[in-house]
């Protein structure tokens, strides 16, 4: 199952208590994307930083995918991240919101 890949559009749902197994690394993906670094108390590098944020869309993507991709090798051992890319959704593009995609595998060893 380690050379099988996953598609998660993270779209910041709510966590699901007790999730386990594909949902459980959901939450998390989701959880790391929609913290902000520096607002966790006693975690302080948890998250991603938000510099990124009212930046021409290019820049925002780039910095984004970057960080998403850095803070997800950090932060969740479970997986190896593919690719991120962003969902194209106009009504979300109007809003300022990147919708990441992050294709990923599972690292040797990890079972669902």
């Amino acid at each position: 199952m380690a050379n099988e890949e996953f598609v998660l559009q993270l779209d910041g749902a709510s966590d699901i208590f007790g999730a386990v197994g594909l949902h459980d690394i959901r939450n998390c993906l989701n959880t790391i994307a929609a913290t902000r670094v520096g607002s966790v108390p006693l975690y302080r590098h948890f998250g991603t930083d938000w510099e990124w944020i009212d930046r021409p869309e290019p820049y925002a993507m780039a910095r984004y995918r970057a960080d998403l991709m850095e803070a997800i090798d950090r932060y969740e051992p479970r997986v190896e991240v593919l690719s991120i890319t962003f969902k194209k959704d106009k009504a979300a593009a109007m809003d300022g919101k990147l919708c990441p995609v992050v294709r990923f595998k599972l690292h040797e060893g990890v079972e669902l």
